[in-house]
């Protein structure tokens, strides 16, 4: 199965992007190792990587909107090939959740009618293949502290501040 991928730099940082013929597949904030993004890939299947950096223009437009502030559905085709039924349900919620808002893992275990799943919400958010496009970043504690995210506290931070208004990357 082949793999297309592009590394595109990001007043933010830069963000590594991959998809298959069904969809986005992988999107890595502040990957600089492009080794380590296909070895991390491949542990999935077997690909065969093609660099295609103009199969995403309009991701990146979005992206860039994105990034000046405008709120944008990123709405895509998935390729979520070895996700479980529990991660896509958390994932699909995590979609609903509004541009600029925060849920926490609490009220999203709520969601799916298993009160006390809060830790297993949060790992299957940990495992989101799709930052930004599934808006992980707008889970968060119950006590308003950020929790943990893919790429780290620090884009979680950014992320939740570019939405508030509050960051600005000109």
């Amino acid at each position: 199965m082949n793999i297309y991928y592009g590394q595109y730099e990001f007043p933010i940082g830069k963000i590594f992007i991959s998809a298959t013929d069904a969809g986005l597949f992988n999107l890595a904030l502040g990957q600089h190792d492009l080794a380590l993004n296909f070895a991390n890939l491949s542990l999935k299947s077997e690909f065969t990587f093609i660099e295609d950096p103009d199969r995403f223009e309009d991701l990146l437009v979005d992206l860039a909107g994105y990034f000046a502030g405008l709120p944008t559905d990123f709405n895509y085709p998935l390729d979520l090939r070895g996700a479980s039924p529990f991660e896509r349900s958390i994932w699909e919620k995590a979609r609903q959740i509004p541009y600029g808002q925060v849920r926490s893992y609490k009220w999203m275990a709520a969601q799916i009618h298993n009160p006390n799943a809060s830790k297993a919400v949060g790992r299957a958010l940990g495992m989101n293949p799709l930052p930004i496009v599934i808006p992980c970043h707008r889970v968060i504690m119950h006590d308003m502290s950020l929790g943990g995210f893919s790429a780290g506290a620090g884009w979680k931070e950014k992320l939740l501040m570019q939405e508030r208004g509050e960051l600005r990357i000109l």
